[in-house]
């Protein structure tokens, strides 16, 4: 089930957050999204506040160690497409995640180019998006 996250969510997603900072705000602000699974969470998305170039942005996309491979972070994008039917919808993700590279191609994402030096462990940010 995907449904809207909610603080007490907060300590499970900052369990498994592979990214710098705190998805509290997020969570906040209703851009947070989760996916559970017998009453866990094990997986979530957040839209960035405020898009890029004026399109929506996945900001944030992580599943726990435990569930990953099991179709989560696909059906997390799906809820996610299906809010921005009408829009040009962007994601990114590090050139070193071959993982999520081949999620997007799978999920028919297109390629936006790439930004280098963005990353402080030097791997270039690759940009996707979906019509």
């Amino acid at each position: 089930m995907i449904r809207q996250a909610e603080l007490k969510d907060h300590p499970i997603i900052e369990s498994f957050n592979p990214f710098s900072g705190s998805r509290e705000e997020d969570i906040m602000e209703k851009r947070l999204f989760v996916f559970t699974q017998e009453g866990l969470v094990c997986g979530f998305i957040s839209m960035a506040r405020a898009g890029i170039l004026g399109r929506p942005y996945i900001q944030y996309l992580a599943v726990s160690p435990n569930s990953q491979r099991i179709g989560i972070a696909s059906a997390l994008l799906s809820y996610i497409e299906e809010k921005y039917t009408e829009q040009r919808l962007f994601v990114s993700t590090e050139s070193g995640n071959k993982p999520m590279q081949k999620l997007l191609l799978k999920r028919e994402y297109t390629s936006a180019g790439e930004i280098s030096g963005a990353n402080l462990n030097g791997t270039n940010e690759l940009y996707y998006y979906k019509s």
